[in-house]
Parts: structure tokens; C-alpha cells; sequence
């Protein structure tokens, strides 16, 4: 099975105070994914990670296929 990274995903997700989150959420076809950290309300965040609009983590070694051990 060939491995598919996700086109945008959640690079950053952290509590800075209570309903304040700094994210990272960086796409694939910026060309510098250079980290743009912002702070956000929960209203964003639950809005980013309950269905129908879940954007998920990113996953290890993103946007590169992540290193498979054999």
C-alpha cells in the first residue's frame, strides 16, 4: 500500500490557558512550511477536530513518507 500524508494537518495543538490554544497547522503545498504559530479559541479548535471538518495530526516525518523499519 502506497503512503498518502495528508494535504493539511495539525503540526502544533497546545493549552496556553484555559481555552487558548497556540496551532501549527501547516499544508502541504506551501513551500516553505515554515511554522506559523497562532493563538486560537476553542470554538476554532473544535471546529478543526470534531467530524465532519477533522483535520488530523500530522504524522511523524510530514509531508515525507515516515521511515519504515525492516
Amino acid at each position: 500500500m502506497d503512503y498518502e500524508s495528508p494535504d493539511l494537518c495539525i503540526r502544533l495543538l497546545e493549552e496556553v490557558t484555559p481555552g487558548i490554544y497556540r496551532l501549527d497547522m501547516p499544508s502541504r503545498y506551501d513551500p516553505s512550511l515554515e511554522p506559523y504559530i497562532t493563538e486560537v479559541g476553542q470554538e476554532t479548535i473544535d471546529y478543526l477536530t470534531i467530524s465532519p471538518y477533522q483535520v488530523p495530526m500530522c504524522p511523524p516525518g510530514w509531508p515525507n513518507d515516515p521511515l519504515t523499519e525492516e
